[in-house]
């Protein structure tokens, strides 16, 4: 072997060597998942590394069967959200659509004032829900919530109708009462 030779072998392998330390360091493009880092240095615990150790834990317990009733807690639920939809004197109004995805159950608060008899409000609950043809959407309504003089304050819950819901209020001309409506979303 010459010294030509000899010198393309060396500049092969500083070639190679050279790529595999860039091809090492790189990470992959998914973002951490919590749900596949299921073992680190000690067996069953989290390290906040996806790796070899989470594929052998994994295929130890291949095909095996547990406890289906295994208590699990969920930690990281969204916040619950709380919002004041409107405080008006008006005849007639509808709020802005809001979002109720990955909740269950509304909760409205209001609260009426200035309300003389026989004046009286009436709130609903509206949701406008796609058709799954894509060729619009249909207006539900919930069932309304009266307001009188004698009952100016007042709470309740119901599921969410759809993803996205709003508010209608409705008085009667002349009617000079101030409405405080607020909601907030739960989970069950």
């Amino acid at each position: 072997m010459n010294k030509k030779d000899l010198f393309i072998v060396a500049l092969t392998t500083f070639c190679l060597t050279a790529t595999l330390f860039l091809i090492l360091p790189s990470r992959s493009a998914e973002p951490y998942n919590p749900w596949a880092d299921v073992s680190g240095p000690t067996i069953g615990e989290p390290d906040g590394t996806i790796n070899m150790r989470d594929i052998n834990y994994e295929i130890l317990r291949f095909n095996t069967a547990g406890d289906t009733t295994k208590n699990v807690t969920v930690v990281n639920w969204p916040v619950t959200t709380q919002k004041t939809v409107f405080y008006q004197q008006t005849i007639s109004t509808s709020s802005a659509l809001y979002n109720a995805s990955g909740f269950g159950h509304i909760h409205m608060l209001w609260d009426v004032s200035g309300l003389v008899d026989p004046e009286n409000v009436t709130i609903r609950v509206y949701s406008n829900i796609y058709d799954p043809d894509g060729s619009g959407y249909y207006t539900t309504y919930l069932s309304p919530m009266l307001v009188t003089s004698d009952n100016i304050e007042g709470s309740t819950s119901f599921p969410v109708p759809g993803e996205m819901f709003g508010f209608q209020m409705s008085l009667a001309i002349g009617t000079t009462a101030s409405v405080n409506l607020a909601y907030y979303l739960t989970y069950a």
